[in-house]
């Protein structure tokens, strides 16, 4: 073995014995069961705890906006109805998450407000049956800012007691009467039809704000396409399936509306439109009859246009020309007025009323219009609506430059017309005066009697086109929910909890162990040091301080005979008629004495004449082990004191053939005693007096008192006390055995706990023979092994 203690720790890294890794988890079993019936039960109890929630869904498909065609084909000539783009699902799914829609159904279902009841382990929510409601005295709006929490307990069908959280006050109220929290005025409204005594009638009212209810729902429900079809799924996962099945339905119904008036705002605006135009034109209609009938009558004309058709058969080509022009113009006229009205802001532009013979003028207001629907889908702040507002003005421009376009080439072709209009006046100059007046007047009425009927037309298509709106959502299933319940998973939290179980006390020991800087048992004492090893002491746990006695049976005394024998086993080369034993350790706290004690105590019971040496000069040990007073000793001999050492000596009284040698006065400088030919002598004369001499020395890590007295032992005994030595304190007693500087080096493990020992056999102290121990335990420290 190499003495670099790093290739110690790499010996036992390579070297994992599995059976013993499974047996240090398998020999605390007892515990692995605990852990497991205690975390089981806690997962049961919080299962049960535990409300269940169910899933509800409901199937949309939406429309595309150009669909609506087939459904009216009747109607498929009127150009209000022909054209539209396809919708983006993904569009709509963001709509259906929205929180303007989240708002709305909260608002609706009033969803802040919650009864729950405290049953069993559950705390459930009353829905289908709600014991109890509200009326806002105070402003709806500001009262959706209330979030509390108030425990009521109905005391019978009028009056009730309350108590609002974090107040400690208990209060009493009637139904009806006002209640007052903060600002908040409301009352109770009681929804039971005959109130019951005996049942349980305490319960748990809940106000959240708006807000907040308004992001739980929102969170709550799912909305996913299927695939890649134009289906979308939507769930919800909660306890009461009526209030799921009821909130996706409002959900969707509210949607389907929204989108309905969102699709007819433009056909408000142009309806809107047309009614400010056919007042104003048939005002200008009424002028024009009035002052048809004042000049029929101021000119007595009865029937001029007979006298007027030979004439006016070629002009009235013309006219009519110039009658469409001008319609054509007028519209183009009020549409740059409207653009210009709009300034820094943007509405819908009117459709349908008379551009349809410019296609492309056309177009771009139907996608100017969409557009900009599409933008009031978004919050303003949204940077989307920056970018849509840029392309709105674009596109606006765009719309208002093709109509100044369009006004010049009417203008063009109708200062033509109107001059071909002339060379028709030339042509029937020579008519009476009268009949040019009276037709620059029907000429007049004409045109406005066309507008007006175009007008009229078109409001009719407009509201026809209103009335069949359909929504974008149309209903697959509507809300339904599932029969078995999706949380909680009792058998998941059932199998966490048998894992957690198994994981805490796996932890814990894997943490202790890793930790652990101690060796614990002889295998595992004998990876990092090549040193024989005597055997081990198991740890006692008696008072006693001499454990081997005549009649001794304890697992303990039966220890220390098998060390008398490995003792008389590895001294048998020495030839010499006594035989000296050092006992020493790496650090105090060990065990020394208690060994050289109880070996002396076991040697002397073989008739052998043992001597109990204290050789501890710095803490003497031996005396005060033994219960006895401090007597002069070794360092009293070796300083001159006493002349002879076996007037020092004593014998042990209720032992046969053991006597003590005590270790005396601690002097000031032992070091130096020890180096003193004296130590010799008394060594020469002790031997002469006894067959067995055990010596009690200093640790050999703390001091060198040990090492400069070697040369006087027979063996040692060096003593290794499990579950306390530092494994990296091993290094010192494999350097000293290598290096050959305690003569018949032999190692003893002190303290063992052979119930700890992982694998340790039956066969050990406590398996074969000497039960009685075990016997004085409690069952809980049998069980648990304490």
């Amino acid at each position: 073995m190499e003495n670099n203690i790093e290739n110690i720790y790499n010996k036992e890294n390579d070297s994992i014995n599995i059976r013993a890794e499974v047996e240090k988890y398998l020999i605390h079993w007892k515990w692995f069961v605990i852990s497991v019936i205690v975390c089981v039960t806690i997962a049961v109890f919080y299962a049960k705890s535990q409300v269940n929630i169910f899933k509800t869904n409901a199937t949309v498909l939406v429309k595309e906006e150009g669909s609506a065609a087939s459904e009216l084909q009747v109607f498929q000539d009127l150009a209000s109805l022909g054209a539209g783009a396809k919708n983006n699902v993904i569009d709509e799914i963001e709509i259906l998450k929205s929180r303007t829609l989240a708002e709305a159904y909260v608002r609706a279902l009033n969803l802040n407000f919650a009864v729950y009841q405290q049953q069993g382990l559950k705390k459930v929510e009353q829905f289908e049956v709600t014991p109890i409601n509200y009326q806002v005295l105070s402003d709806q709006n500001n009262f959706y800012e209330l979030d509390t929490i108030i425990d009521i307990t109905i005391l019978n069908d009028q009056q009730f007691e309350y108590q609002v959280e974090g107040q400690d006050e208990l209060k009493s109220a009637k139904f009806g009467e006002k209640i007052k929290i903060d600002q908040y005025e409301f009352l109770f409204i009681p929804e039971f039809k005959k109130f019951e005594e005996n049942r349980n009638n305490s319960y748990e009212v809940v106000f959240t704000k708006l807000a907040a209810s308004i992001e739980k729902f929102k969170n709550k429900i799912s909305v996913s396409p299927v695939d890649d079809s134009n289906i979308i799924t939507v769930s919800l996962q909660y306890p009461i399936k009526t209030k799921a099945q009821l909130v996706l339905n409002t959900m969707i119904d509210l949607y389907n509306q929204m989108s309905v008036e969102d699709k007819n705002q433009v056909g408000k605006k142009t309806d809107t439109f047309i009614e400010e135009r056919l007042a104003g034109i048939k005002r200008e209609l009424d002028e024009v009859d009035q002052l048809e009938e004042v000049y029929k009558k101021d000119k007595q004309i009865t029937d001029i246009e007979v006298q007027a058709r030979v004439f006016v058969d070629g002009k009235s080509l013309n006219d009519q020309e110039i009658l469409k022009r001008t319609t054509a113009l007028s519209v183009v006229n009020y549409m740059i007025s409207s653009i210009d009205d709009q300034k820094e802001d943007f509405e819908l532009l009117p459709t349908s009323i008379g551009i349809e013979d410019n296609i492309q003028l056309s177009a771009s207001v139907a996608n100017y219009n969409q557009l900009l629907l599409n933008r009031n889908k978004y919050p303003k702040e949204n940077p989307i609506v920056q970018n849509l507002n840029v392309e709105l003005a674009n596109l606006r421009e765009n719309i208002k430059r093709s109509l100044k376009n369009n006004k010049k080439q009417l203008e063009i072709g109708l200062a033509s017309l109107k001059e071909k209009e002339k060379e028709f006046e030339g042509e029937i100059s020579s008519m009476p005066q009268k009949i040019r007046e009276y037709r620059t007047i029907l000429r007049r009425q004409e045109i406005i009697a066309q507008l007006y009927s175009y007008l009229l037309q078109k409001k009719e298509e407009n509201k026809i086109s209103m009335a069949v709106t359909v929504p974008n959502a149309k209903i697959i299933d509507r809300a339904y929910s599932d029969k078995n319940a999706v949380a909680p998973k009792k058998a998941m939290i059932a199998l966490a909890g048998l894992i957690i179980g198994i994981i805490i006390p796996f932890g814990v020991i894997y943490i202790r162990e890793l930790l652990d800087t101690k060796f614990h048992s002889r295998a595992e004492l004998e990876k990092y040091v090549s040193t024989p090893i005597l055997g081990d002491i198991p740890f006692d746990k008696s008072e006693e301080k001499v454990i081997i006695k005549q009649g001794s049976r304890t697992s303990s005394a039966e220890a220390f005979r098998l060390l008398r024998t490995n003792l008389d086993f590895i001294l048998s080369g020495v030839t010499d008629k006594s035989k000296v034993i050092f006992v020493t350790s790496t650090i105090s706290g060990e065990g020394k004495t208690f060994i050289s004690v109880n070996s002396a105590s076991s040697i002397a019971l073989t008739g052998k004449k043992v001597l109990l040496v204290g050789m501890d000069l710095r803490a003497p040990k031996i005396t005060q082990y033994l219960g006895l007073p401090n007597r002069s000793g070794v360092s009293n001999y070796l300083i001159g004191q006493e002349d002879k050492i076996t007037d020092l000596v004593f014998p042990l009284q209720g032992f046969e053939n053991l006597d003590v040698l005590s270790s005396g006065i601690v002097p000031p400088n032992p070091a130096e005693l020890l180096l003193s030919a004296r130590l010799q002598k008394m060594f020469e004369e002790l031997r002469e007096q006894y067959d067995y001499i055990i010596v009690d020395t200093a640790p050999v890590n703390l001091v060198t008192d040990t090492l400069m007295m070697s040369k006087h032992a027979d063996m040692f005994v060096y003593v290794a006390r499990a579950n306390y030595l530092d494994k990296r304190m091993l290094e010192m007693s494999q350097k000293l055995y290598q290096e050959k500087r305690l003569p018949n080096m032999a190692m003893l493990i002190n303290g063992m706990d052979h119930e700890r020992v992982y694998g340790y056999g039956v066969y050990g102290y406590g398996g074969y023979g000497y039960p009685d121990e075990e016997e004085d335990k409690s069952f809980i420290k049998k069980i648990f092994r304490l």
